[in-house]
């Protein structure tokens, strides 16, 4: 007698149990498809001609950025980025505590350029293997610079400011898209409503004890925006902090971004100082005449660069 009930509590728990499996495993995946990943990024943009960018706050054009990815002869992709700001508006995005800085470097802060690069490096099977991410400021000669290397579910930095240097680790999510937070992704191919993936965010600009942030990525619905002369159907990505961080169980946006159905971002919106910062994609030949003055090893260095000065 009680082994019926026994056994028939045993085949409900396992139904159960099967049934939160499917719902929350296996469904999502089938009903919205895969979310994106390195491999799909890689492929969607290998090898195709430099990304321009029209870098934007509070409306107003305040420098220009790059991105691309090439392979290597190795057979490894690199993902390239620079991001330069002609006037980086400090006083308007923290307002009040960067004033002692105008001192210090004899000239006002809402003047200040900044150049900041990037390189992520992919090995053939879409793994993310290391990085490497600087920032210079013009009114200093040391810079900020952060590397990263992938060892197995932990990512291992080594900050170095000046002539200082940190050490750190952090924990690498699986399925993840490291993200350069100065740097805007140039294709997110394959997107459906409700897909939900991680992406962690790093940035030489944050403090040495938490070098990575951990953001949460979900496709909110569709959005038209005007682009290059027409209104484009986008697809809505939101970055949000982890669920339930926020009032209300939603946290405020991270980040947005716009992506054309074919995987083509066009506008992306991040967090910089507590202020946004708008990077609106640009035409191929809007892209290729920034090229032509930025040099064609525009995300290197000048001391990386051989002894012609492309910059």
């Amino acid at each position: 007698m009680h082994s019926h009930w026994f056994n028939a509590t045993v085949v409900m728990l396992w139904l159960a149990t099967m049934s939160w499996l499917v719902t929350v495993k296996v469904l999502p995946p089938l009903l919205v498809g895969e979310p994106p990943n390195y491999g799909k990024v890689v492929e969607a943009q290998i090898d195709a001609p430099p990304v321009g960018w029209n870098v934007l706050f509070n409306n107003r054009a305040i420098g220009w950025a790059l991105t691309e990815t090439a392979l290597q002869p190795s057979g490894l992709a690199e993902m390239h980025g620079r991001v330069h700001f002609d006037t980086l508006p400090l006083k308007e995005m923290i307002p009040g505590w960067l004033q002692p800085f105008s001192r210090l470097i004899k000239q006002p802060v809402g003047e200040l350029p900044m150049d900041a690069r990037s390189v992520l490096t992919i090995d053939p099977l879409g793994r993310l293997l290391h990085f490497d991410s600087t920032v210079q400021w013009a009114a200093f000669r040391e810079m900020i610079r952060v590397r990263g290397t992938v060892e197995g579910r932990q990512l291992q930095f080594m900050i170095r400011m000046g002539k200082s240097s940190y050490t750190n680790e952090a924990f690498l999510p699986s399925n993840s898209l490291l993200s350069d937070a100065l740097s805007p992704r140039a294709q997110l191919p394959g997107l459906r409503v409700g897909q939900t993936w991680t992406v962690p965010v790093y940035s030489p600009l944050w403090p040495a004890k938490k070098p990575l942030e951990i953001i949460h990525a979900k496709v909110e619905g569709t959005e038209p925006i005007f682009w290059n002369g027409e209104m484009v159907d986008a697809w809505l990505v939101v970055y949000r902090s982890d669920p339930g961080s926020g009032v209300g169980g939603i946290s405020s946006p991270k980040g947005k971004l716009w992506v054309r159905r074919d995987g083509m971002v066009l506008r992306q919106q991040v967090m910089l100082f507590d202020s946004a910062i708008t990077f609106l994609r640009l035409t191929d030949d809007e892209a290729l005449k920034i090229v032509a003055e930025a040099g064609p090893q525009w995300w290197k260095l000048e001391n990386e660069m051989s002894s012609k000065n492309y910059d």
